[in-house]
């Protein structure tokens, strides 16, 4: 089967900022994850395709480079989404878009917790584009979302990776688990208990290969 899409996107997201190569094997072939991989591009990592298998080679938390051009995510949220956490943690600016469709959609579950950790978000009523002014450390946080939502759960996660303490999301009902496993594989410090997930700022990762399982929904 097709790999599946959203552990295709959090693969690709966390070994970019790892240190060393990863090969992720079953890489979904969907629009919306090659639209994760052009934007990863464009910050400055490194991939290639080797048929199913995407090689990508990380250059750890503080290598991303800040791009020349809005970040095109297509018509992908996921992509969107995901990245505003990584962004946020950034030292430079960037501004996140996508195709018309994309650009209707509410942003405003993710803007407000990477805004509560430091980062500056100019956003179109709510909506994409998204200009984003990173900062480094971010502000660690506790979190709720209103709604129960893996997207802005990882968002959160993500920009936690750039705060210093420990950040924490509690969910009114859980939510795929796939990005607190992930960031487990690749070696950074995550805990849960009950309904909250925790992770420290500035943990080192490291490559690991990752085997995407087949999209089953």
């Amino acid at each position: 089967l097709p790999g599946d899409k959203s552990i295709s996107h959090r693969a690709a997201i966390i070994a970019a900022i790892a240190d060393g190569a990863t090969r992720v094997t079953n890489y979904s072939n969907g629009i919306d994850c090659s639209s994760t991989l052009e934007c990863l591009s464009a910050l400055g990592v490194a991939y290639e395709r080797a048929g199913a298998d995407v090689i990508i080679q990380g250059v750890g938390q503080t290598g991303l480079t800040k791009p020349i051009q809005p970040l095109d995510c297509g018509n992908s949220g996921t992509t969107m989404r995901l990245l505003a956490g990584i962004l946020a943690g950034q030292p430079f600016g960037s501004v996140l878009t996508g195709d018309a469709s994309l650009r209707t959609r509410p942003m405003q579950r993710i803007t407000e917790p990477i805004q509560m950790m430091g980062a500056l978000v100019a956003a179109d009523d709510g909506h994409a584009p998204l200009h984003i002014a990173g900062c480094r450390p971010l502000t660690a946080i506790t979190y709720e979302p209103r709604v129960a939502s893996a997207q802005v759960k990882s968002c959160v996660l993500f920009a936690g990776l750039f705060a210093d303490g420990l950040t924490t999301v509690t969910e009114r009902s859980a939510t795929r688990d796939h990005t607190e496993r992930l960031l487990t594989w690749f070696g950074a410090n995550v805990a849960a208990s009950g309904r909250s997930i925790s992770i420290s700022g500035e943990r080192v990762m490291s490559a690991r290969d990752v085997l995407v399982p087949g999209d089953i929904s």
